[in-house]
């Protein structure tokens, strides 16, 4: 019903296309879309209450395009969730067979089992079924609605369900059956409303359909409840179904296209997820995808309708931070299937790796095309050149360059044990600070912590002998010890733990340390008392078992890693940059692998791997960095556009390069009147920007406390806004006076307005 209601109205709305639809089951929706002749005629679209048969396509490793395996096995076939459906065990209303269920409050699946099979109870119960589910039994092995209860009638149970070719007798068979498929004798019908018939019929009748079909028929049928995962009765409606709460007979319902037919089947799925698709789902008596779950499928079409732009045939190899591994790995497997003359090795190894190997330092291995890292360069690995971003190697072969870009954003995230007695510390404290980090993992003193600018106050009941327990936190915490997990000293993520926790003070505490994120994952989930720290993406993929603590951000915010955290900086200091860097020899091959990365397609692989995608105004300036260097920006080449106070962290500030050429404005500063150096301007402390080029009339947006953004307040009661030459020269100084509720903007005219309507990015509106 919801492929003939989408086909409907799409015919309707686009002339020159004609939609055919036809039923036939799942297993003829699976054998069509394949081109097996035993099924029909080949289709765009078949349709699936079911997932696939391992003896009818074997599964990619993007977890969704079907290869045929009967049939036509050269055709590939996307799979698409389009609708929820809540397969319901209806009867008669009013008949005995309601009365009987009603009494009982709803049916069990070991009683549905019972009223469906064909085996006997011995054979049941020798298969797992539970016999004390028949409240009443006569043991004549003839089901009777008196055997579930004796308030119920001795009435035969009179069966009626789909035939052995629907995608809805196998979900029975699968959910309920324990895949025995041995039904009792009844009405089965490829046809519901032959089933519908029956049922209306005789009240002693059940039987079971689509949901669609239920709510068709209401005014003379009625669903069981059914008891679910949690103990509960739950009847079959929209709600329940969409919130998983009606199990186990809640499903997906699919539609396969043919990977040869896209172009014209993509546009209609795009149809049916819009709005007005979502309509007509909940017309047909099914339940819509959620926003988010939509967005996912939009995405698998995206990705299968993309046409990558190859670059040369050869080999690329790629090595380094285990951090980058899984997003490098994803992305070189889409493009090496989509580019038939590429092979891409991808090894891990750790940022120190990465840098070793793609300057042909030959203590850290073969050398590589492009090195990962979830760091910076050390300055004793390579000299950054005066563009910001292309690095000459120190160490391995002095001659060769590397042009370094950011792929993606990282949320370092600490994390433990769900359920344990670090969970539960972190959770009375409400997440924990700078400082309660830094003395969890430092192996000093306290001593010697408080000397380095250490905050003794962080600890709310210490005991003062140096053992770390979590007692030492809060009185609330178990009196457990720590037990620590963290990568080991080459990895990148070590490292920038290390910068933005430890204040450069390396000195952990004795634990478990490894390259493996995975060993660390098996040390935190086999202690309770366990905390470590590694990667978002691996933190994404082990929520079933693993917390992350929330961390006090500059704000004095508790924050959790979470993609918008994460983008919008909030998540500080724990956010930051991984990187991939190209041997600028090879950048011919490549610089395309990058520019795949950075499509729409390489967007979403960034979001599968649990990273967040960098945003558009990065990704230009990282392309640019693929095309050659550019020159630093001159004095007369950039000005402060715009400024605007609004409150934390909404502050920003724009710049605008005014010249006549695009240029770098790597080495540039920006500072308020608390962080510039009148004495030496090139020493202000506010922020320096790193490796960014600025075209013609392109501006340089900056947002407070955001990664790659300045790190000061604009105040309030008024603040001098300086941009600073690399060379020093002051070029330009805005004065924004105090505001009120509404923020101030003031622009390169001159003037300040606190009514005045920012324009982020866009030219002022100078009068």
């Amino acid at each position: 019903p919801l492929a003939e209601a989408w086909a409907q109205y799409y015919d309707a709305a686009c002339p020159g296309i004609s939609i055919t639809v036809e039923g036939g089951g799942s297993s003829s929706g699976a054998g069509r879309v394949c081109a097996n002749s035993e099924k029909g005629t080949p289709v765009e679209i078949g349709d699936m209450s079911r997932d696939w048969k391992s003896s009818e396509a074997d599964r990619g490793s993007d977890g969704y395009t079907m290869s045929c395996l009967k049939g036509d096995t050269t055709r590939k076939a996307i799979q698409l969730v389009v609708a929820n459906d809540g397969l319901s065990v209806v009867m008669k209303k009013g008949g005995a067979a309601e009365s009987c269920v009603n009494s009982l409050g709803g049916l069990t699946v070991d009683q549905l089992r019972w009223m469906f099979s064909s085996k006997t109870a011995t054979e049941l119960a020798a298969d797992g079924w539970d016999s004390s589910s028949l409240g009443n039994p006569d043991s004549d092995d003839i089901r009777e609605w008196s055997d579930l209860s004796s308030d119920c009638p001795d009435s035969a149970i009179v069966l009626a369900y789909p035939d052995a070719e629907s995608g809805t007798y196998e979900y029975f068979c699968e959910a309920i059956m324990n895949d025995d498929c041995s039904f009792g004798t009844g009405t089965q019908s490829a046809d519901d409303n032959v089933l519908v018939n029956t049922l209306t019929g005789n009240e002693a009748a059940v039987g079971y359909f689509g949901f669609a079909y239920y709510v068709e028929n209401t005014a003379t049928l009625s669903a069981a409840a059914v008891k679910n995962a949690d103990g509960n009765y739950v009847s079959p409606s929209g709600s329940t179904v969409a919130d998983g709460t009606y199990n186990p007979l809640s499903r997906p319902l699919f539609m396969n296209l043919n990977v040869g037919d896209l172009d014209k089947t993509a546009p209609f799925l795009n149809f049916g997820y819009g709005d007005g698709g979502d309509v007509l789902v909940e017309g047909t008596g099914y339940v819509p995808l959620t926003s988010d779950n939509e967005a996912v499928m939009r995405d698998r079409i995206a990705m299968s309708t993309y046409q990558t732009e190859c670059g040369p045939d050869g080999a690329i190899a790629i090595a380094g931070s285990s951090t980058v591994l899984p997003l490098a790995e994803a992305w070189a497997q889409r493009y090496d299937a989509d580019c038939s003359g590429s092979d891409i090795t991808v090894e891990g190894g750790g940022s120190s790796t990465g840098a070793g190997r793609v300057c042909a330092n030959s203590e850290k291995g073969t050398p590589v095309d492009i090195g990962d890292m979830s760091r910076e360069w050390k300055t004793t690995e390579a000299d950054r050149g005066a563009d910001g971003y292309t690095m000459s190697c120190l160490k391995g072969d002095t001659s060769r360059k590397a042009v370094q870009i950011v792929v993606a954003y990282d949320g370092l995230s600490v994390v433990m044990k769900k359920g344990g007695v670090a969970e539960a510390c972190v959770n009375a404290l409400g997440g924990l600070t700078p400082d309660q980090l830094r003395y969890i993992f430092s192996g000093n003193t306290t001593v010697e912590l408080a000397a380095n600018g250490w905050d003794s106050s962080s600890l709310g009941n210490p005991d003062g002998d140096e053992i770390r327990e979590w007692s030492d936190l809060s009185s609330d915490c178990g009196t457990d010890t720590i037990v620590l997990a963290y990568p080991d000293a080459e990895s990148g993520t070590f490292e920038y733990f290390c910068e933005a926790i430890m204040h450069e003070e390396c000195t952990f505490g004795t634990g478990t340390q490894s390259a493996d994120d995975n060993v660390l994952v098996n040390t935190l989930t086999g202690d309770g008392a366990a905390v470590g720290y590694f990667g978002y993406a691996y933190y994404i993929k082990n929520t079933a078992t693993l917390a992350a603590a929330p961390v006090m951000n500059s704000a004095g915010d508790y924050v959790s890693p979470e993609a918008d955290s994460v983008a919008d900086g909030s998540y500080n200091p724990l956010a930051r940059p991984i990187f991939m860097n190209l041997h600028t020899a090879g950048l011919s091959k490549t610089a395309p692998f990058l520019q795949f990365g950075f499509s729409n397609i390489g967007d979403s692989l960034v979001e599968s791997v649990g990273y967040v995608p960098i945003p558009d105004s990065v990704k230009k300036q990282m392309l640019g960095r693929l095309v050659g260097e550019t020159a630093v920006c001159g004095v007369n080449d950039i000005i402060i556009n715009e400024i605007h106070q609004d409150g934390e962290p909404e502050d920003y500030i724009e710049l605008k390069n005014v010249g006549s050429a695009a240029c770098s404005l790597h080495g540039w500063h920006i500072a308020d009147g608390g962080t510039y150096d009148s004495n030496d301007p090139s020493s202000s402390t506010g922020f320096t920007i790193t490796g960014y080029a600025l075209g013609v009339g392109e501006y340089w947006l900056g947002y407070e406390d955001e990664v790659e953004s300045f790190t000061f307040g604009l105040s309030k009661g008024g603040e001098d806004v300086y941009l600073i030459a690399p060379d020093g020269t002051v070029v330009d100084q805005v004065t924004a006076g105090s505001y009120g509720d509404d923020g101030n903007s003031v622009n390169n005219c001159g003037s300040s307005d606190e009514s005045a309507t920012p324009s982020p990015g866009a030219d002022n509106n100078c009068s």
